[in-house]
């Protein structure tokens, strides 16, 4: 019974630590956002205004910064997960 009344506490205890740091990475994946979605606004205005051509480029550098944030998101997600992931086994052993 001490077991499972210990295995229950470790995983209280495990859920609100991923509660909090869920909360507080959504919180920052939405601040950075934010700004990004402001700046491919009027990126996107500028390309429907282009009369020179210069959609495809301003396109492709849209493109290529959006990939470096999403990977940067996904690089700070895995991170976040790991480190879970061994508080959890360590909490369990």
């Amino acid at each position: 019974i001490n077991l499972i009344k210990n295995l229950v506490d470790v995983l209280k205890d495990f859920h609100s630590k991923y509660i909090v740091g869920a909360t507080d990475f959504a919180s920052q994946l939405s601040s950075q956002i934010e700004p990004l979605i402001q700046k491919s606004l009027q990126e996107y205005l500028s390309i429907l205004a282009n009369a020179e051509g210069r959609g495809k480029e301003k396109i492709t550098e849209l493109s290529t910064s959006a990939q470096e944030v999403i990977k940067s998101w996904a690089v700070a997600v895995k991170e976040i997960i790991s480190d879970y992931h061994q508080q959890f086994t360590y909490k369990l052993q």
